[in-house]
């Protein structure tokens, strides 16, 4: 088969999406299929057109092997809501002309966020006489609305109904966790349509290193690891208030990895209050990852206290559990009862920096019981998300 993949979010990129879409592509791609790539050039999270590509109409490229056609797109970050409507909009018009450029192909599958990407999917649909998959990782306008980004009654109303017609108009609805597709049946969507098409890990490069050299990291240290997107989504003040009540602790250590809009703030905040057990580094590729993750005697995933959260599984916890470092969670839901099941992390409320503090004290004393969780959390990745299983059943559900 021949599949178009309609994204804003592609490597060279670090991010959720980016590091999902590319492994399924890859794993079609393993299995004979053909795989094109539309995307915007890349500019996310800072906002700014990555160096080495320049913001054109249209360019052609090859992603490890992945051939991608990018578009034109006005990149722009932050809380800025014209700002970001802007950029969506802008991809979403010029993608279009990308997805006419891709040939014809079998199925088309479209991300969502940003939803308005489904017009354009939709658009290629009925030109090209062929069905697309609306892939959601993100309940919107739902989340925009919960998270204040959005208030504006007529524009929700709007969106929602875009919402709801694509829903109708797809021919899978695909989504990240149990939640999500839950959440997409109780707007209408027969369940028979919905297909479960999660976050995964490549553990054939996120493994155990014993013994890693890590200059960023100091050995006569203890460290923890929070590695992704520095956004309003993640709450990072906690780490900062988690820090304050280690003071006393100095051989414990919080490393902030990754880059995003708040990340400037965090930075200022830190050397406000003094805190020199935390530390910030910029993003590194995944294959540097497994060093960092091995190094760290457990990974933090933190979220704000949202309803909207309970149905997401954020995917940097399965990088690190694959590395058999196991994940302290400060949420509720979805997220906090696969840990907890499956004995692969600790899970603590969110913007809790007293609980935070004390599940980080637990461990850094007690290495045993880090490291029998970080072994039960490689098991639960192998069993459940390796790409080849994920992306099998997948073409499974097609093929019903």
């Amino acid at each position: 088969m021949h599949f178009l993949i309609l994204t804003q979010y592609f490597p060279p990129e670090i991010g959720a999406p980016q590091i999902r879409l590319m492994a399924i592509s890859r794993e079609l791609s393993r299995r004979n299929h053909s795989v094109t790539v539309v995307t915007a050039f890349p500019n996310y999270p800072l906002g700014r057109v990555f160096s080495g590509y320049r913001n054109q109409l249209m360019r052609r490229d090859t992603v490890d092997g992945i051939s991608t056609i990018r578009t034109w797109i006005f990149p722009a970050t932050g809380r800025s809501v014209v700002r970001r409507l802007a950029s969506y909009w802008s991809f979403t018009m010029s993608s279009l002309f990308g997805c006419l450029r891709a040939g014809r192909p079998d199925l088309l599958i479209v991300e969502s966020p940003p939803l308005f990407l489904g017009i354009t999917a939709y658009a290629v649909s009925r030109l090209r006489r062929r069905p697309f998959v609306l892939y959601v990782s993100d309940l919107w306008p739902e989340s925009a609305k919960e998270m204040g980004i959005i208030r504006n009654r007529f524009f929700l109303a709007v969106a929602t109904a875009l919402e709801r017609f694509l829903y109708r108009k797809a021919h899978r609805v695909a989504v990240v966790t149990e939640g999500i597709g839950e959440q997409v049946v109780k707007t209408g969507c027969p369940a028979e349509r919905v297909v479960i098409l999660p976050n995964g890990a490549d553990t054939s490069i996120f493994r155990r290193v014993n013994e890693p050299a890590v200059p960023e990291i100091n050995p006569n240290q203890i460290t923890f690891l929070f590695a992704g997107t520095h956004g309003y989504a993640q709450g990072l003040d906690v780490l900062l208030e988690t820090a304050e009540l280690l003071r006393d602790r100095p051989e414990i250590a919080i490393l902030l990895m990754g880059d995003g809009p708040d990340k400037g703030r965090l930075q200022q905040e830190a050397s406000r209050r003094k805190l020199h057990n935390v530390r910030f580094l910029d993003s590194r590729p995944n294959r540097d990852m497994p060093i960092f993750y091995s190094a760290s005697r457990a990974s933090i995933v933190p979220l704000r206290r949202l309803s909207l959260f309970r149905s997401a599984r954020p995917s940097k916890i399965l990088p690190s559990l694959a590395c058999e470092t196991p994940v302290i969670f400060c949420g509720q839901g979805e997220t906090a009862e696969l840990l907890t099941h499956h004995s692969c992390g600790i899970v603590v409320s969110p913007e809790a920096p007293s609980e935070l503090e004390a599940a980080i004290r637990a461990l850094a004393t007690d290495q045993t019981r880090a490291k029998e969780l970080g072994r039960n959390g490689r098991l639960l990745v192998e069993q459940q998300f390796r790409w080849e299983r994920i992306v099998g059943g997948f073409l499974d559900n097609l093929s019903q």
